[in-house]
C-alpha cells in the first residue's frame, strides 16, 4: 500500500479531513502521486493513519469534487489525468516536483494564510479602497522625516554603523519611556525594548512564553495577525467574546475555571476590529483574574493615540504593580507602516529573554530608522503629526457614519470606533454574506471580510471599513454604493425566506 507520512494536528481548528485533503493535494500537484495512480481504499488508509474511515472518505470526496481525483465504482479512486483538475500543475520534462506541502510543520499549517488572502483580497486599483491597516500617505511628514534622518546620521553616524543591541537604540528607548507618561505608564529605558513593529513583538512574546499545546485566550473577533503569531508557536487558541464593553471578562472567568491558560491577549483601548473600549469594570476584573490565576496579559495598544474624541483612557499597564502586563505599542499606525518600529514594555527579566529569542532570527531593528524616530520625538514633530491625522481620521469616520446611516437597510449594525481609522459593520440577518461579498468585489470595493478576524470560521456577516485611503467625498460615494449592494442582498434574502 502507498506509504503516507500524514499526521493529523488534533489541536487545530481545521477539520482533520481538510488537513488530509490539503496533504494529498500537495502530493498530486508536486507529482508525487502521478496521473492514473490508484489510492488506497478508504478503509485501508484510515487504518494506516489511525483515522476514522469517514474522515478519509470526506477528503477523497472533496478532491474528487475539485477534479484532482476520480472515483470508479468497483475499481477504486485514482489520480485524475493531467489537465482535468483546475489545480493541476503540469510536470516539466517528465520530472516530478518536490512535495513541500507534506513537509510543512504542523504549527505552520495552522496559519490560514490562503483563507486570509481570500478574505482580504488585494484588488488592483479598487474603485473604493476601504481596506484598513494603513495611513493616509498624503499626510506623511516627509520634510520632517528627511530632517530627522539627516540629523540622525550627522550626529550618530559611526555609532549607528556599529549598533547591534537587540533591545534597541538607547536614545529611542529613553524617548519612548518619556512619551509613555501620556498613557499613564511610568517606566525607564531598562523596561523598554524596540522591535520591528508590533507584529514582531507578538511573535517574540509567543515564542518566548508559549509551548506547543498551551492555551492562549484571545478576543473573538480579534486581531488576525495575533492569531497567527500564537498559532505558529503551537498555541491552542481559546476565543473570548467581545461586546459593546469589550472583552467579556465573565466568559473569560469561566474559561479560566475550566482549563489552564498560559496568557491573555487583548486590545483594550481600541478593540480590533470592533473599535469598542474595554469598560472600566472589566479592566479591573481582567487584572483581578490575571492576578488570581497568575497569567500574563498582553496589552496591544496599537491605536490608542488616534482616539476619536475625549481624553485618552489610561492603559492597563498603569495598574500593574506586579509586572504581569506586557505592553505592546507601535509607530506604524500613526506615522508609516513601512517604518516597522514598535516596542515592548515589560520587566527587564522578560525583555532579556525576548532579546535572546530575537537573536535567533533578527539581531536588531534598523538603527538608522530608530535614531531618526528618536529625532522626530525629541523635536515634537511626531506629536504634531498625530494631532493632525487624529482630526483627519475622526472627520472621515463621521463622514462614513453619515453615509451608512443614509444608505444602509434596516438591520445593518455598526458603531463609531473609539479611535483609529476603521469601522466594524454587521450585515442584516436576511442578507446572504457570500452573495453580498461577491457583489462588493464585483463593484470594485476593497474591504476586509469579517471572518479574517475569527479563527473559528465565524464573522462572515461582517466587514471592516477603513478610511485612511480616501477623502470624505469618495468615502461617502463608496458607502452609498455599498449600501445599495447590502440593500439588494437583504431584499433577496427576505424574498427567499
Amino acid at each position: 500500500m502507498l506509504e503516507l507520512a500524514f499526521q493529523a494536528d488534533r489541536t487545530s481548528a481545521e477539520p482533520v479531513y481538510r488537513q488530509l485533503e490539503a496533504y494529498l493535494q500537495g502530493l498530486v500537484e508536486a507529482g508525487r502521486l502521478g496521473p492514473g495512480e490508484k489510492l488506497p481504499a478508504t478503509r485501508e488508509l484510515a487504518a494506516a493513519l489511525g483515522l476514522a474511515r469517514n474522515t478519509v472518505a470526506q477528503a477523497y470526496d472533496a478532491l474528487c469534487s475539485d477534479g484532482l481525483l476520480v472515483a470508479h465504482v468497483g475499481q477504486g479512486t485514482f489520480v485524475a489525468a493531467r489537465g482535468s483538475g483546475a489545480s493541476q500543475t503540469p510536470a516539466r520534462s517528465g520530472a516530478r516536483g518536490f512535495a513541500w506541502e507534506g513537509l510543512v510543520a504542523r504549527r505552520v499549517r495552522r496559519i490560514p494564510v490562503a483563507e486570509a488572502l481570500e478574505a482580504n483580497p488585494m484588488l488592483r486599483d479598487p474603485a473604493y479602497d476601504f481596506r484598513a491597516g494603513g495611513v493616509d500617505l498624503d499626510t506623511a511628514p516627509e520634510s520632517e522625516l528627511r530632517r530627522a534622518f539627516s540629523r540622525a546620521l550627522a550626529r550618530h553616524g559611526r555609532a549607528l554603523a556599529a549598533h547591534r543591541d537587540p533591545l534597541g537604540w538607547p536614545p529611542l528607548r529613553e524617548a519612548i519611556a518619556r512619551g509613555l507618561v501620556a498613557r499613564g505608564i511610568a517606566c525607564d529605558r531598562g523596561e523598554v525594548a524596540v522591535v520591528s513593529g508590533a507584529q514582531q513583538a507578538l511573535d517574540l512574546v509567543a515564542r518566548t512564553l508559549v509551548d506547543p499545546g498551551d492555551a492562549v485566550a484571545m478576543e473573538q473577533p480579534g486581531y488576525f495577525a495575533a492569531h497567527w503569531a500564537f498559532a505558529a508557536a503551537g498555541a491552542h487558541l481559546v476565543g473570548v467574546p467581545v461586546d459593546a464593553d469589550g472583552l467579556d471578562t465573565d466568559r473569560l472567568a469561566r474559561v479560566l475555571r475550566s482549563r489552564r491558560v498560559k496568557l491573555v491577549y487583548t486590545t483594550p483601548a481600541v478593540q480590533c476590529p470592533t473599535g469598542v473600549v474595554l469598560a472600566e469594570a472589566r479592566r479591573a476584573a481582567l487584572l483581578e483574574l490575571a492576578d488570581e490565576h497568575e497569567l500574563p496579559v498582553v496589552e496591544d495598544d496599537y491605536d490608542s493615540e488616534l482616539r476619536c474624541g475625549g481624553p485618552a483612557i489610561p492603559a492597563l499597564k498603569t495598574r500593574d504593580p506586579a509586572g504581569q502586563v506586557i505592553y505592546v505599542g507601535t509607530f506604524s499606525k500613526a506615522l508609516l507602516p513601512a517604518l516597522r518600529i514598535g516596542y515592548v514594555v515589560a520587566p527587564a527579566a522578560l525583555l532579556t529573554r525576548l532579546a535572546t529569542v530575537r537573536i535567533a532570527c533578527d539581531f536588531a531593528t534598523n538603527p538608522i530608522a530608530q535614531a531618526a524616530l528618536a529625532e522626530l520625538l525629541e523635536a515634537g514633530d511626531l506629536e504634531r503629526h498625530v494631532r493632525r491625522v487624529r482630526k483627519l481620521y475622526a472627520a472621515r469616520l463621521r463622514a462614513l457614519d453619515a453615509a451608512l446611516a443614509e444608505s444602509m437597510p434596516e438591520g445593518t449594525r455598526w458603531t463609531l470606533p473609539a479611535g483609529g481609522n476603521a469601522l466594524w459593520l454587521r450585515l442584516p440577518a436576511a442578507a446572504d454574506p457570500a452573495g453580498a461579498w461577491r457583489a462588493v468585489l464585483d463593484a470594485g470595493i476593497a474591504a476586509s471580510r469579517g471572518d479574517l478576524f475569527h479563527f473559528d470560521g465565524g464573522g462572515r456577516d461582517a466587514l471592516q471599513l477603513g478610511v485612511a485611503n480616501m477623502d470624505e467625498p469618495r468615502i461617502a460615494e463608496g458607502a452609498r454604493k455599498l449600501g445599495a449592494i447590502v440593500t439588494r442582498a437583504a431584499r433577496r434574502g427576505s424574498r427567499a425566506a
